[in-house]
């Protein structure tokens, strides 16, 4: 009786679970001045939250000196301020357009449930500093969501795109990273620069393997069909691939 109850448990805690989609989000923003103490001169932070305010990762920071002025930045993080994968930098000399990548995982490298989660973006000229969120959903699905423009903060975009639906649709992105030999029977190489990460999925989108290196070792995946997913600065890149 007593294993049938554990089982069932197992059963629909197994079902109930969320599936994990990995991906990337791409946020844009444009800062403008907003007549701080030392316009235009300003320090910005850009970090993803779960939908409950938990940190999960600083996606862009330009704030080196100044970075305790960030305060609600500063709290997410503890106060350790973590820049891990994160683009940095010093204080900005004027206003502009930015663009920074989330792949959709923590910072152990492991890919996070589908759910809603939070954009928070904060910048200041001196003072008080403009801070805003925003949600989207990671899922199976594309979402692009367009938020009006707020004090501080114009044209701005956050478009989430499951890895299995992104490619790089760029003739020169298609000599640059090739995947040889394919078919492979023990290990596969991926050509091109600038490879922060490449995982092997399955091709319902399932990470399976998870590697730094170029070269990478698939003697012990099952015969059959997978996608290599490319994280470069750019973006996502996938390829097919045949295990035999």
């Amino acid at each position: 009786m007593k294993k049938a109850i554990v089982f069932a448990v197992l059963f629909f805690s197994a079902l109930a679970a969320k599936p994990q989609n990995p991906g990337q989000l791409k946020v844009t923003v444009t800062t403008v001045a907003y007549g701080g103490t030392f316009s235009p001169y300003n320090i910005l932070a850009i970090w993803v939250q779960n939908k409950t305010g938990v940190f999960i990762q600083t996606l862009l920071a330009d704030a080196s000196k100044e970075k305790a002025y960030l305060s609600n930045w500063k709290t997410a993080t503890s106060s350790t301020y973590n820049v891990v994968n994160a683009i940095t930098g010093a204080t900005l000399g004027s206003h502009g357009t930015y663009t920074c990548l989330w792949n959709g995982k923590n910072l152990t490298g492991t890919v996070l449930g589908d759910d809603t989660y939070t954009v928070a973006m904060e910048m200041s000229e001196g003072g008080s500093t403009k801070f805003v969120t925003f949600q989207f959903k990671k899922s199976g699905a594309v979402q692009t969501v367009t938020p009006a423009g707020v004090p501080g903060f114009v044209n701005i975009t956050l478009k989430w795109t499951p890895a299995y639906l992104a490619a790089v649709e760029n003739t020169e992105a298609d000599k640059l990273y090739q995947v040889y030999p394919n078919p492979a029977f023990s290990s596969v190489y991926i050509s091109g620069n600038d490879m922060k990460e490449i995982d092997i999925c399955s091709l319902s989108g399932k990470v399976l393997l998870i590697s730094k290196e170029q070269n990478v070792n698939i003697s012990n995946l099952p015969k059959g069909f997978y996608l290599a997913i490319i994280y470069n600065k750019e973006g996502t890149i996938v390829r097919k691939i045949e295990k035999v």
